[in-house]
């Protein structure tokens, strides 16, 4: 069944596929996340990669590649209607240099596809228990593995994917023109969305949020993106800065940079 399914995106957006990095310089076997000695590990090194002046990016990075993961999912459920079953003991967390920062995803030990049925009543319910199977034994716990080992809050990381899922879906169906892909992941995402917030084990679910749009300097005049749901730390490298989209910069700070971009590319 695995051969059927072509994996290019994936590694080509999520540095995650069943033959793994290229030249990986670091690999932990996921299960490991949850033991702090070896999370720490993990991130020191991705620490070393990214110029980081600290453990928050690579807490941060490292948290997001299991939003990678369930995105993942969505597209393959998209395109081929399945879905892989994602525990931990199947995959290996992989770090790649690239340049000044580092790459991260997962190398699939275990390919374990379920079929997503397409009539809709079955497919919501296939879906649903799948979803809460992956962030209850999968994204909850490694989540809070990364947290603890840089000494953070697992907020920092799930306040993230608000923001994430919007502007995923919208970068794919701009960027990938499969007919009908972008329509799918839409619908499935629904889901998703309407997942009660204990299955997260927190007080709302991530997922549900209101994108804010900001004017995109980069293709102005009329181009828009969005702001994020939460800061993802970027600014926590050596000579680091907020990014434009950053909710925690100032609204002076911002039009400032607009300013800016706009100046240099004129």
């Amino acid at each position: 069944m695995s051969n059927e399914v072509d994996f290019t995106l994936i590694k080509t957006y999520f540095h995650t596929s069943p033959e793994g990095a290229d030249a990986p310089c670091f690999e932990l076997h996921a299960p490991l996340l949850l033991v702090k000695e070896r999370a720490l590990e993990a991130l020191n090194e991705a620490v070393k990669l990214s110029n980081a002046s600290g453990l928050e990016l690579p807490a941060s990075f490292t948290g997001m590649t299991f939003f990678n993961l369930g995105f993942m999912n969505l597209i393959f459920g998209a395109l081929y209607n399945r879905m892989l079953r994602l525990p931990l003991k199947a995959m290996t967390l992989q770090l790649e240099a690239h340049d000044d920062h580092a790459h991260l995803g997962y190398k699939l030990n275990e390919l374990d596809w379920l079929i997503v049925p397409e009539e809709q009543t079955s497919r919501e319910a296939m879906l649903q228990a799948a979803w809460i199977e992956y962030i209850r034994e999968t994204a909850i716990p490694a989540i809070n593995g990364i947290a603890d080992a840089a000494d953070l809050r697992p907020d920092m990381i799930w306040n993230q994917f608000g923001s994430a899922i919007h502007s995923s879906r919208e970068y794919l169906r701009a960027a990938v023109p499969i007919p009908g892909l972008a329509d799918k992941i839409d619908a499935d995402f629904l889901i998703v969305e309407a997942l009660p917030a204990e299955v997260f084990n927190r007080r709302r679910n991530p997922f549900v949020h209101k994108p804010r749009y900001l004017p995109d300097p980069w293709s102005a005049p009329d181009g828009t993106c969005i702001m994020k749901s939460s800061c993802c730390m970027y600014d926590q490298r050596d000579d680091g800065i907020k990014c434009y989209t950053c909710p925690k910069l100032l609204p002076a700070e911002r039009e400032e940079r607009r300013v800016k971009v706009l100046a240099e590319i004129s």
